[in-house]
């Protein structure tokens, strides 16, 4: 088992993890990834959660990274999983498509809690989907959105958006067995 219930490391899982990671990883820097996994029901086995934090610890964080750090290594995480760039340059960008089609009126924490709480449901995280998210949560809750104020509407969000139909001109892509004329 690789935490105790509170959210702590066991020591064996946490030194096979630095000894797979080749650095010296945190605590701090594990719980994010673990939770990822566990959410997304994959194994959580020293070789992935090292593998994980390889993608996600490369590069600088920046100041505001070093805020709310837990959900920006989940966010990296779950990009990680989908196969997409992961380290924290990556998820700045993330943040910044989202910023180009809502505004700059909601902080990096409601944004990021939304993105987790979709990667958590399994969902790709993409600006879009997260914009939308966040857009149902403004419908319900009015346009000053904070963590507290989102936290017990975000598995309707996220729910609402998987089932949305996609926005005009967009399609979701299916496979229809036909091939374009």
């Amino acid at each position: 088992m690789t935490t105790d219930g509170s959210g702590t490391i066991d020591r064996a899982f946490l030194q096979t993890v630095r000894k797979a990671a080749g650095f010296r990883a945190s605590p701090r820097q594990i719980i994010p990834v673990v939770r990822a996994l566990t959410a997304r029901q994959r194994p959580v086995t020293p070789e992935v959660v090292a593998r994980l934090l390889g993608e996600i610890e490369q590069g600088e964080r920046s100041a505001r990274q070093r805020r709310n750090a837990e959900l920006w290594r989940e966010l990296g995480t779950y990009l990680a999983l989908e196969g997409k760039p992961a380290h924290p340059e990556a998820q700045r960008a993330l943040l910044g498509r989202i910023r180009r089609i809502l505004g700059e009126r909601h902080s990096d924490r409601v944004l990021l809690e939304v993105a987790v709480a979709l990667g958590a449901a399994g969902y790709p995280i993409e600006a879009r989907t997260v914009a939308d998210a966040v857009r149902w949560l403004e419908s319900k809750l009015g346009t000053t959105l904070t963590a507290e104020t989102i936290e017990p509407y975000l598995a309707q969000a996220v729910a609402a958006v998987s089932t949305a139909p996609p926005p005009a001109g967009q399609s979701r892509r299916r496979s229809s067995g036909r091939r374009a004329p």
